[in-house]
């Protein structure tokens, strides 16, 4: 027998949608039209003047960012006056091992990675201008302009049409390059042209004046013996007149092509890039002023030998 003080399903069906929608009382969920007009006029004020205040909040912040200039520059900013290094090709997000063989698909990615990078520097580099003369520093007057990066200077690791970047003969170029920071520029170890005295050790017969020298290295002694002779493209380094930067049109950053013409192949290189001027501090552990990756020219010594002897 059923229990008489048990409602049964159907009871409590019609209670709930009672409370939805009650017709004897007027009401919708408990509330008749008078307390539903109240709440909409709130919710509809209330996101009102929440709209406004996202607004206001959002013109002030428009008016303390400029479009050119970060707010925080030099040792404010994050970067601390400081530029870091990066390198092309990158192999990828999660190692930093440049290897390949003698099969052109295995070192077909990293070429495509550079053409994809020199591609504006092979264009008309609209809205910089042509530089001529030597490599010192610009008047300020004159740096709301950028400098053109003449890519040629780059000869054998240069970008031109159908070129390998020197992985087909096993002597690879990387690129070297200073990421962007708003309103650097580097600082020559002496005031003097040709003081070689002010120079640190490492970069001697390297440096050239009004040139942020750059340099390559094994960071291992048995790296060292085994990376064997390396060229840079443009000699020098990386010159003044392209800093600093300052948001220009049309600005690029200048490169430095590092050429391995002779690694030990089927060795595990490890590399260190530095860069050289007197307001680039260097950090070993925190590899600032510097960049690192790895190298291994997986082909036989053959393929090498012929190509270095060119």
């Amino acid at each position: 027998m059923a229990d008489k003080g048990k409602e049964s399903i159907g009871d409590k069906a019609r209670a709930c949608g009672k409370f939805f929608c009650n017709t004897e009382d007027g009401t919708v969920m408990g509330r008749g039209a008078k307390s539903w007009a109240g709440i909409g006029i709130f919710y509809v004020i209330y996101y009102i003047c929440l709209s406004g205040f996202f607004a206001a909040a959002l013109a002030i912040f428009y008016q303390l960012v400029d479009d050119k200039e970060p707010r925080l520059t030099g040792a404010d900013s994050l970067l601390k006056a400081n530029p870091a290094l990066g390198y092309r090709p990158m192999p990828g997000l999660k190692t930093t091992l440049v290897r390949f063989t003698d099969d052109p698909k295995s070192y077909q990615e990293y070429i495509d990675h550079l053409d994809t990078f020199f591609k504006p520097y092979t264009g008309t580099q609209e809205g910089a201008i042509d530089c001529p003369g030597d490599n010192s520093p610009r008047n300020p007057s004159a740096h709301d302009k950028a400098c053109k990066v003449n890519w040629t200077d780059l000869k054998d690791c240069a970008p031109t049409s159908g070129t390998k970047y020197g992985y087909d003969e096993g002597r690879p170029c990387m690129l070297i390059k200073l990421n962007k920071v708003y309103g650097w520029q580097p600082e020559a170890y002496s005031d003097k042209l040709n003081d070689t005295a002010a120079l640190p050790e490492a970069i001697k017969g390297l440096y050239k004046d009004y040139m942020v020298t750059v340099k390559c290295a094994g960071q291992n002694p048995a790296d060292v013996d085994n990376i064997g002779p390396v060229q840079y493209f443009p000699e020098g380094g990386l010159a003044y007149k392209y800093f600093p930067y300052l948001n220009q049109d049309g600005y690029l950053a200048p490169v430095v092509m590092v050429k391995f013409k002779a690694p030990k192949v089927q060795t595990l290189l490890m590399i260190e890039c530095r860069a050289y001027a007197r307001n680039i501090k260097y950090d070993k552990l925190e590899l600032d002023g510097a960049v690192h990756f790895e190298m291994m020219v997986d082909i036989g010594a053959r393929n090498v030998t012929g190509g270095a002897g060119k």
